[in-house]
C-alpha cells in the first residue's frame, strides 16, 4: 500500500507541475481520423454523387479487471451511398451499412442510412443520420472511443456552427422508440460540445472546451415498472497549446484538464449512487506522424452510461450483475500514431497501457485502424 500511496503522489505532483506550464489541447485524445464530416459546396448544386467509406478494425484490450473485462474487437464497417445537390446549400445522402465481425457467420449490423443537411455560412443543421460517434469531440470518461465501432450509426437531429474559434455542436439521438403499452422504456440522448478559442497567436493558444451529455429513458405510453430517469454528465476544462518552432524532435506540447460530473435525476433501481465527479488531466506531445500522451483520472462513484468503461466506478456484466469500484485512480501512457497515404486512406495504430494505483497493476490496449474514403461524380446538370 506504501508504493502505490508514493505512486499517487508523484503523479498528483506531476500533473500539478502539467497545470502550470503550457501545452495543447484538442478535446483530449486526436481523432480527427476518425471524424465524420460532409460538407456542401455551391459548385456541388446538381450533382449526384457515389460515395463509398470503409473502415477497418482491430482493437485488443488486455483488462485483467473486476469493472472491466478483456475483449477483441475485430472487423470492417462499410457504407455506400449516394449524394444529391439540389442546391448549393442541401445536400441528401442516401445508404446503407453493413458492419462485419470476423469470426461470425452474420453481420452485426445492416442498416440504411439517410440524411438531410442544410448549411448557412458557418451553421449546419442535420437531420436523419448524424455526423456522429467521434464527431462529437467528448472526452473518453463521457463518450467511449469504441463507439466508432460499436455504435458507429446516430440518427436524431443535429445543429453545428464551426468557425475558426467557436466549435459547437448540439445533438438529439433518438435510440429506443416505443408503441403504446410497450413493456419498454424510451431512450434518447442529448449532447452538447462546445469549445472556445479564447486566445490564439504564434506562441500560444488558450482554450476552453464545455461539454454535456444527458440520457433520459422515459415515456408515457408504456407500461414497464422501471422509473422514468435522466443521467446528466457535464465536463469543463481549459487547454492550452505551446508550438516549439525550434525543436525537431517534439513540434508541440499540448495539456487539457476536465472536471467531469455524473448526477442522476432519481434512483433508477440499478445504480449504487446517485452523483460523482471526476478529474480527467492529460499531457501530450507531438512529434511528425506520432504523439506521445500521459493521462491520469481520478474518479470518485463516477458513471456515464455510454463512456469509456475504465474510467466508470460501476460496470454491468452481461447477466446485468453490477461490480462497484467507488473510486478510481488510472494513469494512461498513450502511444499514437496516424498517417494519411493519400487518396483517401488513413492508417492509425495506438498502444494504450494503463496503470491502476488502487490495484497496483498494469493493463494494455492496442488497435489499428484502416479507413478509406471516396466518392464518384455520376451526374452534373449543365
Amino acid at each position: 500500500m506504501g508504493l502505490i500511496c508514493s505512486m499517487k503522489l508523484v503523479c498528483l505532483f506531476i500533473t500539478t507541475v502539467f497545470m502550470v506550464f503550457p501545452g495543447f489541447v484538442r478535446a483530449q485524445l486526436d481523432n480527427s481520423a476518425f471524424h465524420d464530416f460532409y460538407g456542401i459546396n455551391a459548385s456541388d448544386s446538381s450533382a449526384i454523387i457515389f460515395g463509398l467509406e470503409a473502415f477497418g478494425y482491430v482493437r485488443n484490450n488486455e483488462f485483467k479487471d473486476d469493472i472491466v473485462p478483456g475483449y477483441t474487437l475485430f472487423g470492417y464497417q462499410f457504407k455506400p451511398y449516394f449524394t444529391y445537390y439540389p442546391s448549393g446549400r442541401i445536400r441528401l445522402d442516401a445508404g446503407g451499412f453493413f458492419q462485419k465481425d470476423f469470426g461470425d457467420e452474420d453481420f452485426r449490423e445492416i442498416r440504411p442510412v439517410f440524411s438531410v443537411k442544410y448549411t448557412r455560412k458557418n451553421l449546419s443543421m442535420i437531420f436523419g443520420t448524424l455526423e456522429g460517434a467521434m464527431s462529437h469531440r467528448l472526452i473518453e470518461p463521457l463518450y467511449n472511443f469504441e463507439n466508432v465501432i460499436n455504435r458507429r450509426v446516430e440518427d436524431g437531429l443535429e445543429l453545428k456552427y464551426v468557425n475558426d474559434q467557436i466549435f459547437f455542436d448540439t445533438w438529439i439521438e433518438w435510440i429506443n422508440m416505443i408503441d403504446f403499452g410497450e413493456d419498454a422504456l424510451e431512450e434518447f440522448n442529448f449532447g452538447v460540445s462546445f469549445n472556445f478559442r479564447l486566445l490564439e497567436n504564434s506562441a500560444f493558444i488558450l482554450d476552453i472546451p464545455v461539454q454535456l451529455l444527458a440520457n433520459h429513458r422515459g415515456g408515457e405510453i408504456d407500461i414497464s415498472p422501471e422509473p422514468a430517469n435522466t443521467i446528466l454528465n457535464t465536463a469543463a476544462g481549459i487547454g492550452i497549446e505551446l508550438p516549439l518552432h525550434n525543436t525537431r524532435l517534439i513540434q508541440s506540447i499540448r495539456l487539457d484538464n476536465y472536471y467531469g460530473r455524473y448526477d442522476s435525476q432519481q434512483d433508477p433501481g440499478y445504480l449504487p449512487f446517485l452523483n460523482g465527479d471526476g478529474w480527467f488531466l492529460n499531457l501530450t506531445g507531438k512529434s511528425g506522424w506520432f504523439e506521445l500522451m500521459l493521462s491520469y483520472w481520478h474518479g470518485d462513484q463516477f458513471y456515464a452510461p455510454y463512456g469509456s468503461p475504465l474510467y466508470q466506478s460501476v460496470f454491468f456484466d452481461p447477466d446485468n450483475t453490477a461490480e462497484t469500484q467507488n473510486q478510481r485512480d488510472l494513469l494512461f501512457i498513450r502511444l499514437l500514431f496516424e498517417h494519411e497515404f493519400g487518396h483517401g486512406l488513413t492508417l492509425a495504430f495506438r498502444f494504450e497501457p494503463v496503470f491502476d494505483f488502487n490495484k497496483g497493476h498494469f493493463d494494455h490496449s492496442e488497435g489499428l485502424y484502416l479507413r478509406y474514403r471516396t466518392d464518384f461524380l455520376l451526374h452534373r446538370k449543365r
